[in-house]
């Protein structure tokens, strides 16, 4: 991706990340609910750690996570949650250990698992929590969450990479329309204070329609079988289809992304990528460690947080 596009995509989740600012029946977070939100993560991440390492799961951190480690040595001091990255084995190895081990205190929400969830990525919920936003609206699981990104194989075949990519975008995208059309009428109001926002919901929204006759949960079964359909666990490259540059820009050597080195957050002793560099270069250029300015800040608009 050259510099053009890369300042384009950033632009453009710049936007979603902020267009919501302002929209009635939102609030922002403040110091005290981001810091309590925070120590929350903190402590579900320590409970997942431990079953990590007891299974011997892999994992590492992932996206800003793994800034906030090597920058801040803890959060980004404006993130509101934690994300981790797992091989797709791996995370079929949790799915399975999930109910025994965690289902006490937490709920595994995936576009496999159906209850209207229809994201792409995986969540860990805590159970008597809720964290409410854009996503959530119509969603019924809404606790406090932490995001697992399933690493995916893919091809070492430059045609058949491009297929498997391919169809990999197309059915994530009609994915989020369809999710955009299933929560219209909740998440109409919220986007009256933002004219772009609304026309480029709306555009979802309308081709989410055409695919209203399957369910929001059969479209999401599809899209994960697709992007679990390469099976080769020794190819030299893996993917991340539901990361925020989708296939093509979240492609890894397998190396760097599936082994890993020590770190430190928030005085735990976690996991990063081998290849943290390279990573944090494709997702965020080279410039990385510098802090940005406050109105380049990512804003999180709530709907109802409740601990």
């Amino acid at each position: 991706m050259d510099n053009k596009k890369a300042m384009g995509a950033a632009d453009k989740r710049h936007f979603f990340k902020t267009g919501f600012r302002g929209a009635p029946g939102t609030f922002e977070l403040n110091d005290e609910q981001l810091k309590k939100l925070q120590q929350t993560l903190l402590e579900m991440l320590k409970d997942f750690i431990a079953v990590f390492e007891e299974e011997g799961i892999f994992y590492t951190l992932s996206g800003g996570s793994v800034l906030g480690a090597i920058r801040h040595q803890g959060f980004i001091p404006w993130d509101d949650d934690i994300d981790i990255n797992m091989p797709r084995k791996d995370f079929e190895h949790l799915k399975r250990v999930f109910d025994e081990k965690l289902g006490d205190k937490y709920v595994l929400c995936g576009p496999e698992f159906g209850r209207g969830y229809g994201m792409s990525h995986v969540q860990i919920k805590k159970k008597g929590t809720t964290y409410k936003a854009f996503n959530e609206l119509t969603m019924q699981d809404t606790g406090i969450f932490i995001d697992i990104f399933v690493l995916e194989n893919t091809y070492d075949s430059a045609i058949k990479r491009k297929i498997h990519g391919y169809w990999c975008l197309v059915l994530g995208y009609i994915l989020t329309c369809r999710k955009t059309a299933e929560d219209w009428s909740a998440l109409e109001p919220y986007l009256s204070v933002n004219k772009v926002l609304k026309e480029a919901f709306e555009k979802k929204m309308k081709i989410g329609r055409l695919f209203k006759w399957q369910s929001l949960d059969k479209v999401a079964k599809r899209v994960i079988y697709w992007y679990s359909y390469c099976d080769l666990e020794e190819s030299k490259l893996v993917c991340i289809p539901s990361g925020r540059k989708h296939y093509f820009g979240e492609m890894y050597r397998r190396e760097d992304m599936c082994e890993s080195r020590d770190a430190v957050f928030e005085g735990m002793k976690v996991k990063i990528p081998k290849g943290t560099e390279t990573y944090m270069e494709i997702l965020y250029g080279p410039n990385y460690m510098k802090i940005p300015p406050v109105e380049d800040r990512e804003i999180h608009s709530a709907v109802e947080l409740e601990f």
